[in-house]
């Protein structure tokens, strides 16, 4: 599929979806909402595919919103009144296979929300995040109202929200916000590496962790170990549970792709 929001490729059983607006630090526009809808959904089917990487070229993740169709659905130039549509959140929070948020530079508004439903958030030196949207006479969006308080605490998320400050990446990992920070100099080569070792697990058996994960944190806790116990009961039917164990056993690596390839 052609993009020309995007860059998509496939690298070991990673698909590397790269926002490509450099000229204006990545700034999400429609086409790229909708492209990046596209291609995680390309991901989503490729049988070949075991995490998704999503970044940003050049020296910013992204910007946020293009400020020019804010001005145009102020005005009504155009029928649509979000930037990206709902849809996106969906297909991020509920897709079956691990998505790492590789933050390499800036990551403003909706570059900081978006980065929310991805799994695993991943920084370089570079990066900064902000939650900016006191500045325009927002509150929070893309569904960050519930999920920012649960990843970096109730607190902090306000304090965020309401000063509309910048934070550096070394910050965002003491609040929770990241898991690693890794040099700017070989950024993508370090995330790709991490990306890989989840890529070569078992592929199916991690989406249906983070299903449960998430239907769970919506749950109270007798609803929350309903779900385990139904979550489970499919993992002990599935073959990444017999070859985990007979792997084990047998004191050998599992051969979680080639299973990934033929289910």
């Amino acid at each position: 599929m052609s993009y020309q929001r995007i860059t998509y490729e496939k690298r070991d059983r990673v698909a590397l979806i790269v926002l490509n607006r450099p000229e204006v630090l990545n700034a999400m526009d429609p086409l790229m909402g909708d492209e990046l809808v596209m291609a995680l959904k390309e991901a989503r089917e490729d049988k070949g595919v075991g995490c998704v990487v999503i970044t940003g070229a050049g020296r910013a993740f992204c910007s946020g919103a293009d400020v020019k169709v804010f001005r145009q659905m102020i005005e009504g130039q155009v029928e649509r009144r979000t930037v990206v549509d709902e849809d996106l959140f969906d297909v991020i929070f509920d897709h079956p296979k691990p998505i790492i948020a590789a933050v390499n530079g800036p990551a403003v508004g909706i570059g900081a929300t978006m980065t929310l439903p991805c799994d695993i958030r991943l920084a370089s030196e570079q990066a900064r995040f902000g939650f900016i949207f006191a500045r325009v006479g927002l509150i929070l969006e893309f569904g960050s109202t519930f999920l920012l308080p649960r990843i970096i605490g109730l607190g902090k998320a306000l304090e965020l929200a309401m000063t509309a400050r910048l934070i550096d990446a070394h910050e965002a990992k003491e609040i929770g916000l990241v898991s690693q920070v890794f040099p700017q100099d070989r950024f993508l080569e370090e995330v790709m590496a991490y990306a890989s070792q989840i890529a070569h697990g078992p592929t199916r058996t991690l989406g249906w962790m983070k299903e449960a994960v998430h239907r769970s944190i919506q749950a109270d806790l007798p609803t929350a170990r309903r779900i385990e116990g139904e979550i489970l009961e499919r993992c002990r039917r599935s073959p990444e549970h017999r070859e985990g164990v007979m792997a084990f056993l047998e004191k050998r690596q599992p051969r979680w792709a080639e299973i990934a390839e033929q289910s």
